[in-house]
């Protein structure tokens, strides 16, 4: 029993936690912030749907590329490289795990079904499969499937996707390049030793930095763009642009003297700053619901 516990950890961890709970957070942030009801049984489906679509289409993902995870030091201890699970548990795990949030996704509706899918195709096929281990622009079709869980979850709340859905997922795929481009910059060695183009090799240093600030100034502009349309997240739009200002401070320090030690600080403010933008839109919505506005 506790050697199936052991594997059934190893491949919860094939997940990446610290991600999955992040999209997690864009997924019910936009249900909320959509006006989602506190309905028991749709969240439960939702959080199953992002359990096993998200979670197991990275797992998936980690499967596809254990060759690389072999080569590369910062991913040599993950379960299949490390021993921790075969190939076969590994892929039994995730094909379980990929069929339970496709599932709990067709029970919502027919559009957190179709973002479910598109996700599963922009991460597998076109970023891992087709684009990865070619060009250092793959980052843009994976942008696409981590954008999709939010997309999911505006639509569970809404039953459609219309313009404001599409804003937040956009939100989540202009931040990503940031997100990214950074981990690349910071472990590029390791990239470069498993044959994984990168931008760093591509177009030097500095493209991290440009990239970055277009990438910090569209999702800014989107959460205003948001506010405008919607009627509501000006607190969300002053609280990001503050946040987001500290990002660019770090990202002009990193162009005018790039390091490693200054794309790690990156990639550590990166995700608050997506965070704050879908804890804080939710909460305005609900706070102008209690009050009747």
């Amino acid at each position: 029993m506790a050697r199936v516990l052991d594997k059934v950890i190893m491949l919860l961890a094939m997940t990446k936690p610290v991600q999955l709970a992040l999209l997690m957070v864009t997924m019910f942030g936009a249900y909320f912030a959509a006006g989602g009801s506190l309905n028991v049984e749709l969240l439960a489906l939702l959080f199953i749907t992002g359990l096993g679509s998200a979670g197991g289409v990275t797992a998936l993902n980690m499967y596809l590329e254990r060759d690389i995870d072999r080569v590369m030091s910062r991913t040599r201890s993950r379960p299949l490289p490390s021993g921790g699970l075969t190939p076969f548990e590994a892929l039994t795990g995730i094909v379980f795990l990929i069929v339970i949030g496709t599932v709990a996704a067709s029970l919502i509706n027919t559009w957190v079904l179709l973002t479910t899918l598109v996700g599963l195709y922009f991460d597998i096929i076109a970023y891992t499969e087709l684009f990865k281990r070619h060009t250092a622009w793959a980052l843009l079709a994976g942008s696409v499937a981590g954008s999709m869980p939010a997309l999911g979850g505006w639509a569970a709340a809404t039953g459609s996707i219309d313009m404001l859905g599409i804003l937040m997922a956009g939100m989540v795929y202009v931040w990503q390049p940031l997100h990214v481009s950074f981990i690349h910059y910071a472990y590029s060695k390791d990239f470069m030793d498993a044959g994984v183009p990168t931008i760093y090799a591509c177009l030097g240093d500095r493209a991290y930095g440009l990239i970055s600030l277009a990438s910090l100034l569209s999702l800014l502009s989107l959460v205003w763009a948001f506010a405008a349309l919607a009627g509501y997240g000006l607190t969300t739009g002053v609280v990001s642009t503050i946040v987001g200002l500290r990002a660019i401070r770090a990202v002009l320090r990193f162009l005018s003297s790039p390091s490693r030690e200054g794309a790690r600080r990156i990639v550590k403010l990166a995700s608050p700053t997506l965070g704050i933008i879908f804890v804080l839109l939710p909460l305005e919505r609900v706070i102008l619901g209690l009050v009747g506005v």
